[in-house]
């Protein structure tokens, strides 16, 4: 996938570049306004000022300049059929169903870039939310409800939650395609085919498996390990 083309930075931030400095400010140009000592940081609001300045021609006053970026994100990013579509199939807004809707539609979009859009949105006072009621009986549904409203999070932050059933809620909603786990896809085809994931026949070799004898019967098993900083994201169905 490509590389995001801007980031989710505060617009005042981004007016006050092009106020001061123009659309062709130099990274320590930036650096000295902002008073910013991380240089990824200066090289993102290099990157973004530039999207932003192609896209918005008289920077004006700040509250002209938010309502011109709304219109601009309006217009190329279809953003009133896709808050409608997210309405209408009780899908919650995240930087994730929104990328997945709309690289559905054919638009390139990251992750990152979504949550730049909704950040800009609020924002601006273009967007607000209303909460809707979904019901979560079981351990599964909770699970899944937590990871789609916050679109990715750690495994670790899952178990804090949940404890240790949160193991086998993430490995049946993965197994599903409900949720993304990115170091168990290698392993597809074995998992696919497991229902305990703490009891694997065998011993199977891999960084996320450990190894360990049952007592009784001296057979050797192998126990999923999903990694603590494992980032977990939903996954929507979202055809065109």
């Amino acid at each position: 996938m490509r590389g995001s083309e801007f980031y989710p930075l505060p617009l005042r931030n981004i007016h006050r570049l092009l106020t001061n400095l123009g659309r062709d400010a130099d990274p320590e140009g930036v650096r000295s306004l902002l008073k910013l000592r991380d240089r990824r940081r200066v090289d993102q609001y290099v990157k973004t000022l530039r999207w932003v300045a192609s896209r918005v021609e008289d920077a004006g006053s700040l509250d002209a300049f938010m309502e011109s970026m709304v219109r601009a994100l309006m217009r190329e990013f279809w953003l009133e059929e896709a808050f409608k579509e997210l309405m209408e199939r009780a899908i919650p807004l995240s930087p994730s169903s929104l990328s997945a809707l709309l690289r559905a539609r054919g638009l390139s979009l990251t992750e990152s870039e979504a949550r730049a859009i909704i950040s800009w949105m609020r924002e601006a006072g273009a967007l607000r939310e209303r909460k809707v009621p979904v019901l979560t009986l079981s351990l599964e549904e909770r699970v899944l409800e937590d990871v789609r409203n916050r679109g990715t999070v750690t495994y670790a932050s899952l178990r804090r939650s949940y404890g240790d059933n949160a193991k086998l809620a993430v490995f049946s909603l993965w197994r599903r395609g409900l949720i993304s786990v990115p170091s168990l896809e290698r392993y597809r085809d074995l998992l696919e085919g497991v229902e305990d994931p703490d009891r694997i026949p065998g011993k199977v070799e891999g960084r996320i498996f450990s190894t360990w004898q049952d007592r009784t019967s001296g057979e050797m098993y192998s126990e999923l390990v999903i990694p603590q900083r494992e980032r977990i994201s939903a996954r929507w169905r979202l055809d065109a």
